[in-house]
């Protein structure tokens, strides 16, 4: 091979290498510039989502600022707990309520020092110094522990304590007035016999006679009064935890001397003796039973029947085999004064009703008696009853629940 044509060789192998560079320089100046494009754009999208950043935060930063103001104004005490119960932050209304409170503060221990009472029915707390606090709590959602939330409710409380008391003036005056009205006859009666007592010319029969005719409308004013004084009474003092299956096992040993149950047949069926505890006053479900039994014999019954079924809702059905209650006046025999005979008081089963009440518990007429008349009586279990539990949100506040053993009440 010649010089020229090894030249010429060259030259276009040279030729050839320019072509391919220039063509690997525009593949990457193209490429270049699309890089620089995605680049503009990544730079103009991170630019758009620091800015709806920078917006969000600054909305998160104005409604923290209007949760603060508002806590700050709220009239209501806003504590926030951790999980071991320790106060973390507190609102100004917490800390005029609470004026010794601080961050960290053992919250259990510290409600116990200030608090005179709690009713974990309706979620209230009575401080020593009058206050009474209506109490609202909430878990947190992603931390552990919770938030409390706390309003004085003491001037409202008071309202309603002036509207009850003018409430019970009223009943009381309309009860006096009824009162007045049942008492003139068996009184006239008796100051009529008393006259007849001091007459001379009365023979030895006819004394014994009358005075068995006073002594029984005496007796008839003093069932008055009791059953006025059991309807006025309806607190829970003296409660204790009882068996209603002893009390019931009892109960027709203390009526053995009544001569109005001579032929009466109490029939009892027990059910799940051991599930039947309640928080109760013997004294007052003795006189439920008393009465239940007055009013069965009132009309007619020469049996009753007593089926206690026990568990977390107790149930006692009390049924006899009398005339029963006649459809029209079922809708008002728990009205005081209602009655259908002369010589009734019409308190019997409002006095039960209201003792039943007291006990949280509750009492209805069975409509699917065939005969006679059927009451069901049903009761919390003494584990359910409000008195026997600890306040919900505080579970180292607990009531005092006495445990004595029932005794008989024969």
């Amino acid at each position: 091979m010649t010089t020229q044509q090894t030249f010429s060789t060259r030259q276009q192998s040279l030729e050839t290498a320019f072509g391919l560079f220039n063509q690997l320089s525009e593949q990457l100046s193209g490429s270049y510039q699309q890089l620089q494009q995605q680049v503009l754009e990544l730079s103009q999208e991170l630019a758009a989502a620091r800015n709806e950043r920078m917006l969000q935060l600054a909305e998160k930063e104005r409604l923290a600022d209007r949760l603060k103001r508002l806590l700050e104004t709220l009239p209501a005490a806003v504590i926030l707990l951790d999980c071991q119960n320790r106060v973390k932050e507190f609102n100004p209304a917490a800390a005029a309520l609470f004026n010794r409170i601080a961050i960290d503060t053992d919250w259990p221990r510290f409600l116990a020092q200030q608090l005179r009472r709690a009713h974990p029915e309706s979620h209230e707390l009575h401080l020593h110094n009058g206050k009474v606090l209506s109490v609202s709590s909430s878990p947190l959602e992603q931390d552990e522990g919770k938030i409390l939330v706390m309003l004085d409710v003491s001037e409202a409380r008071k309202l309603q304590e002036r509207l009850e008391r003018q409430q019970r003036l009223g009943a009381m005056g309309e009860m006096s007035a009824q009162l007045a009205h049942q008492m003139r006859t068996p009184l006239s009666s008796a100051l009529l016999y008393t006259g007849h007592l001091s007459s001379p010319n009365l023979t030895a029969e006819q004394r014994q006679r009358v005075t068995g005719k006073l002594r029984d409308r005496l007796q008839h004013m003093e069932r008055q009064i009791e059953d006025i004084l059991m309807f006025a009474r309806g607190s829970a003092v003296g409660e204790r935890r009882l068996s209603l299956a002893q009390l019931i096992n009892d109960f027709p040993a203390t009526r053995d001397t009544d001569p109005n149950l001579a032929g009466v047949v109490f029939d009892l069926d027990i059910r799940d003796e051991g599930q039947t505890s309640i928080m109760g006053r013997p004294d007052a479900l003795q006189g439920v039973l008393d009465n239940l039994t007055d009013n069965a014999l009132q009309h007619g019954a020469r049996r009753v029947r007593i089926l206690l079924c026990g568990g977390e809702r107790i149930k006692l059905t009390f049924a006899d085999d009398g005339a029963g209650i006649p459809v029209e006046f079922r809708e008002r025999i728990f009205d005081p004064f209602f009655t259908t005979r002369s010589d009734g008081t019409g308190l019997g089963l409002a006095v039960v009703q209201n003792i039943l009440l007291s006990h949280q518990a509750e009492i209805r007429l069975n409509g699917d008696s065939r005969q006679g008349a059927a009451f069901d009586l049903v009761f919390p279990h003494a584990s359910k009853h409000p008195h026997a539990n600890a306040y919900p949100d505080f579970p180292n506040l607990t009531y005092p629940v006495t445990t004595d053993q029932p005794r008989s009440l024969s």
